[in-house]
């Protein structure tokens, strides 16, 4: 609720639905056992109730999106290889099949961490809010960054999109650790992951849109295609 640049932005309206329960409801289309909102609002506690969304009211202090999923799964009681998908709660267009594609990536690398990719576009190759993830052939990360300093690199980078997989007992593990150097220079919670030596494996999306809301204009963007689905 308390976005900088888009404040409010869960209960934003894009058509007749606001911006929580269109991905609610994508994620209900997937295969997943259980889906619940984890936020720390009572506003969104509230508005979900009255629309029959699940949700697990987290404290107010967390310094990252890993954390309050981990108290999440904590206040749920998963057991340790339980697997969880992190989606944001500001993707209303995320494919259910994007959800069951990287829970099928966990089980097939036996993983305890696990995210997705799509192509990158080339307007966004010097724009630092777009993360870009390298991966080798079997499909493990290579590297996380927001900026491409090798002009060589720039034709195997990939757009990384803030989807991840965890199993339970991984989540624990991985918010006792103190965040890393690299982590709190790029601002990227995974490199916390591959400083303590995990791998993180990767999948390409399926999705046709990719769109995370933060802005006015990605709003407008998003109720234009709302619109004409």
């Amino acid at each position: 609720m308390e976005s900088t640049r888009l404040p409010g932005k869960p209960l934003k309206l894009i058509g007749n639905k606001t911006l929580i329960q269109r991905v609610y409801e994508q994620a209900l289309k997937s295969k997943a056992k259980e889906v619940l909102v984890a936020t720390d609002s009572e506003e969104i506690i509230s508005h979900c109730s009255n629309n029959g969304i699940n949700t697990v009211l987290t404290r107010s202090d967390h310094l990252t999106g890993s954390d309050r999923l981990a108290e999440a799964a904590d206040n749920l009681n998963l057991e340790g290889d339980q697997i969880i998908i992190n989606v944001q709660g500001d993707e209303p267009f995320i494919d259910p099949e994007d959800i069951n594609n990287l829970f099928d990536l966990m089980v097939q690398t036996s993983s305890n961490m696990a995210t997705l990719y799509a192509t990158l576009d080339a307007k966004d190759i010097t724009n630092t809010s777009v993360v870009k993830l390298w991966i080798k052939d079997d499909r493990s990360a290579l590297n996380f960054s927001r900026k491409i300093d090798d002009k060589g690199h720039i034709n195997q980078a990939k757009m990384h999109l803030g989807i991840y997989a965890y199993r339970a007992s991984f989540l624990k593990q991985f918010v006792k650790w103190p965040q890393s150097e690299r982590e709190l220079d790029t601002q990227l919670e995974q490199m916390r992951a591959m400083d303590n030596d995990e791998v993180i494996y990767a999948k390409e999306s399926i999705s046709n849109i990719h769109l995370g809301v933060d802005t006015k204009e990605e709003l407008e963007f998003a109720r234009e295609i709302a619109s004409s689905l």
